[in-house]
């Protein structure tokens, strides 16, 4: 797992949650060889103005919502350390439903 995050200039502070219009991060299955896409699995993000966890890696025909709404709370740092502490989960569920 890897997050990209802007590099800001010198002397100026960074804050995703203060400074951008919407932020999120991804879980990703990395690609096998440099030409193959990675394969998103879990995102976080804020967009469609509230933060939410979008669960990539149900197939189309599941019954369970793809779509989880989160409190307002939910800031970049928040999401990211989420991800960090249940990687691992989400990557075990990822494998049961997709291999």
């Amino acid at each position: 797992m890897g997050f990209v995050e802007p590099e800001p200039s010198e002397g100026e502070d960074y804050d995703p949650d203060e400074d951008a219009k919407n932020y999120g991060v991804t879980l990703v299955r990395e690609g096998t060889h440099p030409l193959e896409e990675n394969i998103e699995i879990v995102r976080m993000d804020t967009a469609h103005g509230q933060p939410h966890m979008d669960l990539v890696y149900l197939p189309p025909d599941t019954n369970e919502e793809r779509k989880v709404w989160l409190d307002d709370g939910y800031t970049y740092k928040r999401m990211k350390q989420y991800l960090l502490a249940n990687w691992e989960t989400f990557a075990d569920r990822y494998i049961q439903h997709n291999e």
